[in-house]
């Protein structure tokens, strides 16, 4: 199994990534009273966030990192918005007290809810690569099979075998 950080896996976490923020710069916009523009501007941005998030997914991300993504995705999305006309005003940019305080909100939510995802998936990797423990059972050997170990019998040794006699024997005196 590959690394979460490399091949299909790395672009799915990426384009989870970019799919978030766009999503949620488009429903924060929509939550502080704006509408829903997608200009040229807001597809180019959304596709530069794609090819810069898949990028960032190399490699582990934590909780300040995806956050400060998503903080430059919303800025960057918001000057591509404002590129492509959705602006009354281009020199204010449109930057209401209430649009900066959405953004702000959802970004902490967002990437909190992308940060424990992230952990959920190297978590699961780790696991994934832990070696499998072969079941434990009670083998039974097959009557028919051969005996790789020959049986061991006890062989009675005569006393005149042992050798008990020698220099360092110790016994009871003689006599």
């Amino acid at each position: 199994m590959t690394s979460p950080g490399q091949g299909a896996a790395r672009v799915a976490r990426g384009g989870t990534l970019a799919a978030a923020c766009l999503g949620m710069s488009v429903g924060a916009h929509v939550a502080a009273g704006g509408a829903v523009h997608m200009s040229a501007g807001v597809l180019a941005g959304g596709l530069a966030l794609a090819v810069i998030c898949v990028a960032a997914a190399d490699a582990r991300r934590s909780f300040g990192g995806i956050l400060g993504v998503v903080l430059l995705s919303q800025v960057g999305l918001h000057l591509f918005a404002g590129a492509g006309g959705h602006h009354a005003d281009p020199a204010g940019l449109g930057l209401t007290p209430a649009m900066v305080a959405f953004h702000g909100v959802a970004a902490v939510l967002v990437s909190l809810v992308l940060a424990h995802g992230e952990r959920l998936v190297w978590a699961l990797w780790s696991l994934a690569r832990l070696p499998r423990v072969p079941r434990l059972g009670l083998v039974v050997p097959d009557a028919g099979a051969p005996r790789l170990v020959r049986d061991y019998r006890p062989v009675l040794a005569l006393c005149r075998d042992l050798h008990l006699t020698g220099p360092d024997t110790r016994a009871p005196p003689a006599g």
